[in-house]
């Protein structure tokens, strides 16, 4: 074979490779919609912000560092089935929160759907920062490796809020004082009528929040939790306030610490 050929035909399996790269990346960063896309108003859309939210499914593997506890798949059977929830939220058989909570050996998951937080450049190791700041918003990135295992990483919208709320809590709810006696079924009637009275607008939601909430830290700062990110309440919680506008009210919201009238500060 001559020189020539010999060049053209390298030349002919770099434009290949360079396609087959770009088609694989393309599949990988497919955008999936999660639940954290349900509110424009709160996204970061420009992949090169210098902030960035993150979720991940984390698969470990008798390689990781530090080792999980019963955990028994290769690295090989670790990438395997990274590939295959890929296919998953490819296909949207499963939405990114149940597959982390159903197969993520980070010991969060359950509690955080595979949340992470947001993060500034510099923040996260590099092995989890250069993939993920290369994300767009709703994309994913089906297999980053670190020593803690394979990670099925998500760039998520970025959302904050400042939160208030009114608790009426019932005996038996968690976190429920021993002073509490009411029922559950006393406690939601008090919490529909706490509903009502602001809905008709005999009473300031400040007012409202002094004289019937049992969150003794925040009844008398007219209910305030302040700034939240994701994962920082209950799910049916943080639905809710991500949900209003600012200064709007949400409807009665039962979590395992009672019953909620949430509300929205922010813009």
């Amino acid at each position: 074979m001559t020189a020539r050929r010999i060049a053209l035909l390298a030349f002919a399996v770099v434009v290949l490779g360079i396609a087959a790269f770009g088609l694989l990346r393309e599949r990988g960063a497919e955008p999936v919609p999660t639940a954290a896309d349900t509110t424009a108003t709160d996204e970061t859309t420009d992949p090169a912000s210098e902030e960035a939210a993150a979720a991940h499914i984390l698969i470990a593997h008798v390689e990781s560092d530090p080792p999980r506890r019963g955990v028994t798949r290769s690295r090989a059977e670790a990438r395997e089935l990274a590939s295959r929830l890929a296919a998953q939220l490819l296909s949207r058989a499963a939405s990114f929160e149940e597959l982390a909570r159903r197969y993520s050996d980070d010991p969060n998951a359950e509690r955080n759907s595979g949340y992470l937080g947001i993060f500034r450049r510099g923040q996260l190791p590099l092995s989890l920062e250069v993939p993920l700041f290369d994300l767009g918003v709703g994309e994913f990135n089906p297999q980053v490796e670190t020593d803690r295992g394979v990670h099925l990483l998500m760039r998520q919208p970025v959302r904050r809020a400042v939160a208030s709320h009114i608790l009426i809590t019932w005996s038996g709810a968690r976190n429920a004082h021993a002073g509490i006696r009411r029922t559950r079924d006393q406690a939601a009637q008090i919490a529909a009528e706490v509903s009502a009275m602001y809905l008709t607008g005999e009473v300031d939601y400040c007012d409202l929040a002094g004289r019937f909430s049992d969150d003794a830290e925040s009844r008398f700062r007219c209910g305030l939790i302040g700034p939240v990110e994701p994962a920082d309440l209950p799910r049916a919680l943080e639905a809710e306030l991500f949900a209003l506008g600012a200064g709007e009210v949400s409807g009665v919201v039962e979590t395992e610490f009672g019953f909620h009238l949430v509300r929205r500060e922010d813009g």
